[in-house]
């Protein structure tokens, strides 16, 4: 059974409708501000700190930091991962320090170089954060293990968000979170689109289901 043509067009519309609000949230993602995620967490008998995400760098610096080896100091808001290196910094705005009265070594690093530092006590260059002078955009990934060691051991006392700082003159976010990477799931778009999808086919299956109602032909 053929269906006429408003009827077509109707359903045409209606399913544009539905595709441009995925398209709009696409876009406004892409402007989003971009965010660095600092994960402490057990792993096996180690205690792991992950550096992950990406920034938008400023284009001036403060000068140039380095730490050897890395560590964990919770009352200077202090954290370094990846290799020993001098590398540039940039200021940044937030707490002083973190959960819990930790200070810890790491035993081995990984990635690029990255400082975090919160505490103007602890160095005339703080607060700022440091990284790799090679890194110009995309992906961070750094790591550092404290081997041997447990979360409680160290005098962590709680978990979730501990810390969030801004990075001055971009706006984009730096945060420390108390406890693993999150799990790989589906994002907010191919959510959004599946659902959008999966509610006009339902829609399109009951009207083909309903007999449509032709005037007599002549």
């Amino acid at each position: 059974m053929k269906l006429p043509l408003r009827l077509l067009a109707h359903r045409f519309k209606r399913l544009s409708t539905l595709l441009a609000a995925p398209a709009a949230l696409l876009l406004s993602q892409g402007q989003a501000k971009a965010i660095l995620t600092y994960n402490i967490f057990q792993s096996g008998p180690d205690v792991k700190v992950k550096a992950s995400g990406s920034l938008n760098l400023p284009s001036t610096t403060l000068g140039n930091a380095s730490c050897d080896p890395g560590a964990i100091l919770s009352d200077k808001a202090f954290i370094c991962t990846g290799p020993t290196s001098t590398i540039p910094t940039f200021r940044i705005s937030g707490p002083t320090f973190f959960n819990g009265p930790v200070t810890a070594f790491t035993t081995n690093r990984s990635g690029i170089a990255t400082i975090l530092c919160g505490n103007s006590a602890f160095s005339s260059s703080c607060p700022s954060f440091a990284i790799d002078p090679r890194y110009s955009s995309g992906p961070i990934v750094s790591e550092a293990t404290f081997a041997g060691q447990t979360l409680t051991g160290l005098g962590f006392t709680t978990t979730g968000l501990i810390g969030t700082w801004t990075l001055d003159g971009t706006g984009d976010t730096i945060q420390l979170i108390l406890g693993p990477p999150a799990a790989d799931v589906p994002g907010p778009l191919p959510l959004f689109g599946a659902g959008a999808a999966f509610a006009w086919s339902r829609r399109l299956r009951k009207r083909i289901a309903t007999p449509l109602i032709t005037p007599p032909q002549a």
